[in-house]
C-alpha cells in the first residue's frame, strides 16, 4: 500500500513539473517493437546453458552465447514463474531485452494493483566478480517519465542475477568465469571449472 501511495505522490509531481514547463524526459520505448516472444526461443536460451553444462563435464571449460531474441522471450514466457519460485511477484508484462554497449536494458510494461500500466526501462550491467561469479549492478530505471522504486528495481535485479547464476549453476563444481561480452544483440559467458 506504502507504494502505491508514494507512486501515486510521484505521478502528481510529475504532473506539477509538467505543468511549470520543465523538460521531463519521455516514456521509455521498447527496443523492438514488433518483438514477439517464442517458446522455441526461451527453450533455444536454456538450451544454450544445458550445452554449456555438457560441455564443462566433458571439457572444463564452457561458452555460452544466447541472443536478445531468446533472452527477450525465455523473460516474457517463463520470468514470472521463475519469479514466483524465487519468492515474489514479476511486475512487468510485454518484456523484452536489448543487448549491446556491455549492457542489459529491460523493457516492460509495469502491471501492479491501482497503479495505470506504464512503460518500464530498466537497464543492467552484469559483470565478473572477484570470486569469477556473476554480478549484476543496476544503472538506472525509469516508469514512465519518472524512477523506478527501489523495491522494483532490487526484485528486477535479483531476478537478472539469480537467473544467469542459476544457469550457470547446473555446472557440476564450482566454476570460475572469464568472459562476459554483450554486443550487437547477444551476451557471451565462457569460463573454466575449478579442480
Amino acid at each position: 500500500m506504502k507504494l502505491t501511495h508514494a507512486f501515486i505522490a510521484t505521478i502528481a509531481l510529475a504532473f506539477s513539473a509538467l505543468a511549470c514547463g520543465i523538460n521531463m524526459p519521455s516514456n521509455p520505448q521498447p527496443p523492438n517493437p514488433g518483438f514477439v516472444p517464442s517458446a522455441n526461443d526461451a527453450s533455444a536460451f536454456e538450451q544454450s546453458f544445458t550445452n554449456a553444462v555438457n560441455q564443462a563435464a566433458q571439457t572444463g571449460n564452457f561458452s555460452v552465447t544466447v541472443d536478445q531474441q531468446q533472452f527477450s522471450s525465455w523473460l516474457a514466457l517463463r520470468a514470472p514463474d521463475y519469479a514466483r519460485q524465487q519468492g515474489y511477484d514479476w511486475p512487468l508484462k510485454q518484456v523484452q531485452a536489448s543487448l549491446n554497449n556491455g549492457k542489459i536494458t529491460l523493457y516492460g510494461v509495469l502491471s501492479q494493483p491501482n497503479v495505470p500500466d506504464t512503460p518500464t526501462q530498466v537497464i543492467f550491467t552484469p559483470s565478473i566478480d572477484g570470486t569469477g561469479g556473476v554480478a549484476v549492478t543496476v544503472d538506472s530505471g525509469q516508469v514512465g517519465v519518472l524512477g523506478v522504486p527501489s523495491t522494483i528495481l532490487q526484485n528486477l535485479n535479483t531476478t537478472i542475477k539469480n537467473l544467469l547464476a542459476t544457469q550457470l549453476g547446473q555446472i557440476q563444481g564450482r566454476y570460475k568465469l572469464n568472459n562476459l561480452t554483450i554486443a550487437n544483440g547477444t551476451m557471451t559467458v565462457s569460463g573454466q571449472v575449478l579442480h
